[in-house]
């Protein structure tokens, strides 16, 4: 996919400003895999729809580059999924194959006062299924954008793209979104490193949190952690963000597309089978 990047044939030369080809060879833009990937757009490069966010990947330990709330949303979605290995954002694709597409349909290629542009798609995920590792584009677009006939046009030059690359591609709109799923994420992920515990306080923290949630099992979290405060002698709201961190950590589950944590309550949560019998992997602070 990305032998248009180096060696520069002599047609990107003359089709592209000096600018975008100093992202594409001389920054490496869209080059390189993990914590090692560079979009090839950030948030100071463009104007947004909505807020940019620049926020750490649980899944690379790399700061992405986000253009829209919508796209915060889909990131926090495939970031948290366990069979994500990889997503690059903004990734550029291949202007030559572009603007053949773009000739083919009888569509005007995306320009800027005459300037071809590199077309980007939002979200490129890596995907581990079963051990075979698969590829997965995604464009992130509100529905409104796509009552623009323009905007359409693009879409389907984009998705040709992939569909020439053999790589399946998906339109992600707000109606995808899980707004109960996002939200108990977000309220998660920052507490995923809050603790850097050994292995013996991993252990304690477990039993007396599952302790506390089988001795009360009809309350709400908040109110078993408060009370597990009072009897440790511990400062207000210290066990609420041990549980909030063992539960970014996979030690107890719930169904988190259905039940919001503010409505959370000692019998939505599940322990795992894996942190009771010791056999679970502790995610440690990069």
């Amino acid at each position: 996919m990305k032998d248009f990047l180096l060696p520069h044939p002599k047609p990107i030369v003359e089709l592209l400003e000096p600018a975008i080809l100093k992202k594409l060879v001389k920054e490496k833009r869209g080059q390189g895999l993990g914590k090692n990937y560079k979009p090839f757009l950030t948030v100071r490069d463009v104007p947004s729809k909505g807020r940019v966010h620049r926020r750490p990947s649980i899944t690379h330990s790399r700061i992405v580059h986000l253009l829209s709330d919508l796209e915060l949303a889909a990131f926090l979605l495939f970031d948290w999924h366990p069979s994500i290995i990889d997503i690059r954002e903004q990734f550029p694709l291949d202007p030559e194959k572009t603007l053949n597409i773009a000739k083919r349909l009888g569509i005007k290629h995306p320009a800027v006062k005459g300037v071809y542009q590199v077309m980007t798609t939002d979200l490129l995920l890596d995907i581990n299924l079963e051990g075979k590792i698969i590829s997965q584009a995604v464009s992130v677009k509100y529905r409104s954008d796509l009552e623009d006939e323009r905007i359409v046009e693009k879409q389907e030059i984009e998705r040709r793209y992939w569909e020439g690359e053999q790589i399946e591609w998906y339109l992600f709109t707000e109606n995808e979104v899980p707004t109960t799923l996002v939200q108990n994420i977000k309220w998660l992920i920052p507490h995923l490193y809050s603790f850097d515990l050994d292995k013996s306080s991993q252990i304690k923290s477990f039993n007396l949190v599952l302790k506390a949630i089988e001795t009360f099992p009809e309350d709400k979290i908040s109110v078993v952690m408060k009370g597990l405060d009072e009897r440790q002698g511990d400062e207000p709201g210290t066990h609420l963000a041990y549980l909030r961190h063992l539960l970014a950590q996979n030690a107890f589950t719930w169904d988190m597309a259905r039940i919001n944590h503010r409505s959370l309550r000692t019998r939505d949560l599940i322990p795992s089978e894996h942190w009771q019998t010791e056999g679970y992997e502790y995610v440690y602070a990069q």
